[in-house]
């Protein structure tokens, strides 16, 4: 995805500072240079990159805010302590600039500000407040597992993101030219409750993290038993098209039923909302007569995480329902697949 958001050059302003605890409207003033950050997203789920040093000049995010719930420390600096988990370890890993999204970032001006041409989508860093981030840090060439003597690898990565609940934290793997960033077997936390799962509390997290990096061989062993498990289930193909259609039509059935009873009833978080199932469908027609045929659950699970990139799903979901995408396939085709020990 094209690079976006770059900061231009620095401009006296000044500052407005936010209260911990306080709705960002209440402030202080002090004068200042801050570097002026651009949002060139147009609206709604358009992304940009920051860079995070950029991002940590921003309005803190605070347990208490207005719209904000559980945030037990601030973003970039767990970013950080990953970055410094991978380093003792040893393990090789390389950096993007984060994205955030257009339609959870919002600029608080002064009237000061406005007046020196400052807008909602050019102000100074210290201005903007953005209330969904995901990063992905590659980890290139993880051994996989050893078949007869044989060494595979592939490329994981660690996922943080941050959204209006809170902090998610979660180990995937990149299997495919468009990098899906897939999440199985449980390798996903999150400072905030989900449906019947609890928020865990920053010092469980930073443990599980340890534990995460200190055994990634491990989870990669786990991780690719369940993609083994998923491409070893063929989808039985209807004798006239080919193709597993009424299995992927009652896929998309059980979704957008789910997706329904999550938006007006209630109901439990779901992989997909019902306008991220168009794009869904969509890919299913795509991939069609592009003949890339799904024949098997991981086929399936691919052509679902195909889509849940920046730009495209809310950012603040992306690891979250790629976790839930392959929870729901594992369970509808009853597949037997191993469990993580080192979780907890």
């Amino acid at each position: 995805m094209e690079e976006k958001g770059t900061p231009q050059a620095e401009k006296p302003i000044v500052e407005k500072t936010y209260d911990a605890g306080s709705d960002p409207e209440t402030t202080h003033e002090k004068t200042e240079t801050s570097p002026v950050f651009v949002f060139d997203g147009k609206t709604g789920k358009d992304s940009n990159r920051i860079p995070i040093e950029l991002l940590s000049k921003s309005i803190r995010r605070e347990s208490g805010l207005k719209g904000i719930r559980v945030i037990p420390i601030q973003y970039w600096k767990i970013y950080a302590i990953i970055l410094g988990m991978l380093d003792k370890e040893s393990i090789n890993h390389t950096e993007k600039a984060p994205f955030i999204q257009n339609n959870s970032s919002k600029a608080y001006l002064t009237d000061a500000d406005e007046a020196s041409g400052y807008t909602q989508k050019n102000a100074p860093i210290n201005r903007w407040r953005f209330d969904k981030v995901i990063s992905t840090i590659q980890l290139p060439g993880i051994v996989e597992d050893q078949n007869e003597g044989i060494v595979d690898t592939r490329n994981a990565a660690i996922g943080l993101t941050l959204n209006k609940e809170g902090l998610t934290v979660a180990f995937g793997m990149n299997v495919r030219a468009c990098k899906n960033f897939n999440v199985m077997g449980g390798t996903i936390m999150r400072s905030y409750g989900l449906d019947d799962r609890i928020g865990l509390p920053w010092d469980i997290m930073e443990t599980r993290l340890h534990n995460w990096v200190k055994n990634i061989n491990q989870i990669w062993t786990v991780q690719n038993e369940i993609m083994h498990s998923m491409k070893d289930h063929t989808l039985e193909a209807s004798s006239t098209t080919m193709e597993p259609t009424g299995i992927i039509e009652k896929v998309i059935g059980d979704l957008y039923l789910g997706a329904i009873k999550h938006s007006y009833f209630n109901g439990d978080a779901v992989p997909f909302n019902a306008y991220e199932l168009s794009d869904f469908v969509q890919e299913s027609i795509r991939q069609r007569k592009d003949e890339e045929k799904i024949t098997n659950v991981w086929d399936l699970y691919n052509w679902g995480t195909s889509i849940m990139k920046p730009g495209i799903v809310d950012i603040g979901e992306i690891s979250e329902n790629s976790n839930m995408w392959s929870d729901y396939l594992i369970n509808e085709f009853a597949l037997e697949v191993p469990k993580l020990e080192i979780l907890s």
